[in-house]
């Protein structure tokens, strides 16, 4: 809706900008001249179906250069829309495959149970903030919802401590804390974004440990860990996002095709003629009649 008002307030802009006003007096001081017609009918067309205004105009004048634009515009239409179904129904694809995968190699449980293996090792200044601490799980920004015992918590929650502590005994106890507590964690696009590109859910992965751990240094020089797995869904996901990104692309390249189609019906058209015709007149003062005291427009459209 904001693209087509768009549309439509640029395509009144540059009426304005293509027809300047010509005043006249009041109707007892008439000094009136008439701008030529601006057509409507054959934008209008280009905006719904691009190149039909082209097409029309070629019907009328037999100019075989708009009918090979009409088919331009067309086949530009036709390829972006094929080309943004195509790319969006890939992203699903995509989508779902990597969902699956994390579902399969990522695992709160573990996430509890190993999150402080890398304490106190080589690797522990990738977990440490910028006064040297070792980042506890749950203090950052970013989280994982759950349901524990009936009610919806995140691991950023001012109690999530108790909580872990509560878990990660029962872990070490044997007892399936999932069965014990009525866990189910909430696997909306939040989650699998997070654990596959912060660090501090490293841990959750099935090969997310000392031996499996890969160090890599940002472009920002930002430390992350990663390991087999976690790099295998980040391939996933992010060819998902190439994806989406190219089936907006796509989309954006429609609107831009309707808009360009429109802009050149409608410059084609004022060459051939139009159905509107506009009006504007500068209203004076009835005594003195050399006071301006308003502006009238007059706009008559035969369709």
């Amino acid at each position: 809706m904001i693209v087509f008002i768009t549309i439509l307030l640029s395509s009144f802009l540059i009426c304005q900008a293509a027809n300047q006003d010509r005043l006249y007096f009041s109707d007892k001081y008439p000094n009136q001249e008439i701008i030529d017609p601006i057509p409507i009918k054959y934008p209008f067309f280009s905006l719904l179906v691009p190149g039909l205004g082209q097409y029309q105009l070629y019907k009328k004048t037999n100019i075989l250069n708009q009918r090979n634009k009409a088919f331009i515009f067309f086949g530009i239409e036709v390829i972006s829309l094929g080309m943004h179904l195509n790319f969006k129904n890939k992203h699903n694809d995509q989508k779902k495959m990597y969902k699956a995968f994390a579902d399969q190699n990522w695992d709160f449980a573990s996430w509890i149970n190993c999150y402080d293996d890398f304490n106190g090792t080589d690797y522990s200044y990738i977990w440490e903030d910028d006064q040297g601490s070792y980042t506890q799980i749950g203090e950052s920004s970013h989280y994982v919802q759950f349901y524990y015992n009936g009610e919806l918590k995140r691991t950023t929650d001012s109690d999530f401590s108790n909580i872990y502590t509560t878990l990660l005994n029962d872990i070490q106890d044997g007892e399936d804390i999932y069965e014990k507590h009525n866990i189910s964690i909430i696997n909306d696009q939040h989650f699998y974004e997070n654990i596959g590109k912060y660090n501090e859910f490293f841990s959750g992965w099935e090969d997310g440990d000392i031996d499996n751990i890969i160090e890599e240094t940002t472009d920002q020089s930002y430390q992350i860990a990663l390991s087999p797995k976690k790099n295998k869904y980040i391939d996933s996901y992010e060819r998902a996002e190439s994806f989406s990104d190219i089936g907006e692309a796509a989309l954006t390249a429609i609107y831009f095709n309707h808009f360009i189609s429109m802009l050149d019906a409608f410059v084609l058209a004022r060459k051939f003629g139009g159905n509107i015709k506009l009006n504007s007149s500068t209203i004076y003062e009835k005594k003195t009649y050399n006071i301006p005291i308003g502006f009238q427009v007059r706009l008559s459209v035969k369709l």
